[in-house]
């Protein structure tokens, strides 16, 4: 959902769901891109490199990355098995983990960069309020690292239930990611190979159970 406030609130898309894969001999198709296990061909980079214009962005990278992907046409797959895993901290190894030197700890040399960052990395994806005017975040390079031809990014918010008008989305959605979304996705692959065709696809996720808290 948007986390963070005012002006900077941005998309963070929830952690996956861990436990038995419903899906078995293939690769799951996913809606979000992860910056912590990513592995593509190298036209990937190329075509959405990361953008060196957003100084001081921690949160806010990965759904520049992943929206930006998914206009050029990318779709993003999981494998059944988890390979690999990042452990933070647990047990004796939390007070080493506080020492660990952070990038943010010195934001306050760099105050006001982040803010600008995330206005334009929203800008691009066009995820900024009305309140952000297009004269108030930089365009350097935007034909570089902005948005492709093949699929439009209202096409995301849509499918995905994400509402800009009101700034929320449709919560739950990982009971849709997986064996449904396989199901009715995935027979809309190109011919070639070459990504899910979207403009065949009108379905909208709607949160089954709004009254739940919760994003699974």
């Amino acid at each position: 959902g948007f986390e963070g406030q005012g002006q900077g609130a941005h998309i963070q898309h929830g952690q996956q769901p861990e436990g038995v894969p419903g899906i078995h001999g293939t690769l799951m198709l996913e809606p979000y891109w992860a910056a912590g296990f990513s592995f593509a061909r190298g036209h990937f980079v190329v075509n959405v490199p990361y953008d060196q214009h957003l100084p001081m962005i921690f949160q806010g990278e990965e759904i520049s990355i992943g929206m930006r992907g998914f206009t050029y046409g990318y779709d993003y797959y999981t494998p059944e098995k988890a390979i690999c895993f990042h452990w933070y901290a647990h047990g004796n190894h939390i007070e080493k983990r506080k020492k660990v030197r952070l990038f943010w700890e010195h934001s306050d040399l760099y105050r006001g960069t982040g803010r600008r960052s995330m206005f334009r990395s929203n800008g691009i994806i066009k995820m900024n309020p009305p309140s952000v005017k297009p004269d108030e975040w930089d365009h350097t390079e935007e034909h570089k690292y902005g948005l492709g031809t093949v699929r439009s990014v209202e096409k995301f918010f849509k499918i995905y239930g994400i509402h800009m008008d009101t700034r929320k989305v449709e919560h739950h959605l990982c009971r849709f990611v997986g064996r449904r979304m396989q199901q009715l996705f995935t027979p809309h692959l190109r011919p070639d190979g070459m990504g899910i065709n979207y403009d065949e696809i009108e379905y909208e996720w709607k949160d089954p159970d709004p009254k739940t808290k919760g994003r699974d």
